[in-house]
């Protein structure tokens, strides 16, 4: 699309307003585009392990993205935030990248946990020391804890007893702390665990192919009050606005991971020789990998648009699950497609088409099942 499109006969005599619009908006393009291409550098020098991607987002402050002004970030906006997910997904090393700033959105805008505490774990994160996991889903849009950890108030000590199993979760760094979403009899709960801490175990799960995966159990684990940053309707509350950052954020992340497989599968296809010229050649393979690009972009697109709206406060909750649904069933109808495009080596266990393929597989459920968010984008305003 050109200026001339937007502006000009191409909308049939459209108004100088939106001219001007479309070009401030190639001026963000260009500076976000160098944004980006910081952060994409950035992981592909120092991003072949996950300790080496995780440093290599903090030294270009990507945990300062997101954190408001007033907390001494940088406040770039969800659409900025949005791009640090999807290059993550990109380097397809398995971060608690949507956990950690799931985290960060929470405690930046704390009201009962005491000033100088909310400091200092932010500076934690900021300085890359404490990388947080939540152990299970992420919430829905709607705010909505996940099922699997309850908790219940201890009246006489003012604890709270957290019970139940969570995961999987991205463990490719290990947590520091874990954020629980808990449901119990006054609602939902949130709460920092800090680790090593008694009857939590933070189990590593089976890794095939997909990088480091875990599990956390709890067991009548018994929390002081202080480790409660919320409950009841101010979690409520806190858990519907992140969770529709949950979504975009992970909606991102998915198609960073989906843009990783397809890029090895063009790769393939045009190195892989049958009947005497590349693959590529042939119409079959060439218009099945054109279908799933334009599905690519066509999230992609999806998800920018979510952030901006986003940022100016109009995505609603049934907006954010349908995003996140269709990058959902987008992201395993690809990843699953990239698979027999790459032929055997496509089942390879540390290939990076199965690999994604694997990961994508939990991954694209954390926000909930695509059939259950399409649920509420039908019946949500």
């Amino acid at each position: 699309m050109t200026s001339q499109a937007v502006g000009g006969t191409g909308t049939g005599g459209g108004s100088t307003a939106a001219s001007e619009r479309w070009r401030e908006r190639e001026d963000e393009d260009s500076l976000f585009r160098q944004l980006r291409l910081t952060v994409r550098q950035g992981l592909e020098v120092d991003g072949d392990t996950p300790a080496g991607a995780w440093e290599a987002l903090t030294q270009v402050g990507a945990w300062e993205f997101a954190l408001p002004i007033g907390h001494d970030g940088l406040d770039l906006g969800q659409a900025v935030v949005a791009m640090v997910c999807e290059e993550a997904g990109n380097a397809t090393q398995p971060l608690p990248l949507t956990d950690t700033l799931l985290a960060l959105d929470l405690i930046s805008g704390l009201g009962p946990l005491a000033p100088e505490a909310a400091d200092l774990l932010l500076d934690q994160v900021r300085t890359g020391e404490l990388a947080l996991a939540v152990p299970g889903r992420l919430p829905d849009p709607r705010g909505a804890v996940p099922p699997g950890i309850t908790w219940k108030p201890d009246p006489d000590t003012g604890a709270v007893v957290l019970t139940g199993t969570g995961g999987p979760f991205a463990a490719g760094v290990a947590p520091g702390a874990l954020l629980v979403l808990a449901d119990g009899p006054d609602g939902p709960c949130v709460a920092l665990v800090r680790l090593p801490t008694e009857g939590v175990q933070v189990r590593p799960l089976r890794d095939h192919g997909g990088g480091a995966v875990a599990g956390a159990v709890f067991d009548e684990v018994r929390l002081p009050a202080e480790a409660v940053l919320l409950s009841g309707l101010a979690a409520e509350q806190a858990l519907a606005r992140v969770g529709l950052r949950a979504a975009v954020h992970q909606a991102s992340l998915l198609a960073g991971i989906t843009a990783a497989a397809l890029t090895a599968v063009v790769s393939r296809i045009r190195g892989r020789q049958q009947f005497g010229q590349a693959l590529v050649k042939h119409q079959g393979p060439r218009l099945r990998v054109a279908g799933l690009l334009a599905r690519l972009d066509a999230v992609r697109w999806a998800v920018g648009d979510a952030a901006r709206d986003l940022d100016e406060d109009r995505l609603s909750a049934g907006e954010a699950a349908g995003l996140i649904a269709l990058t959902a069933e987008t992201t395993l109808d690809v990843t699953r497609d990239a698979v027999h495009l790459h032929g055997a080596s496509g089942l390879v266990r540390d290939g990076l088409v199965a690999g994604c393929y694997r990961r994508a597989a939990w991954e694209a459920m954390r926000c909930g099942r695509p059939a259950h968010l399409w649920d509420i984008a039908a019946h949500t305003p």
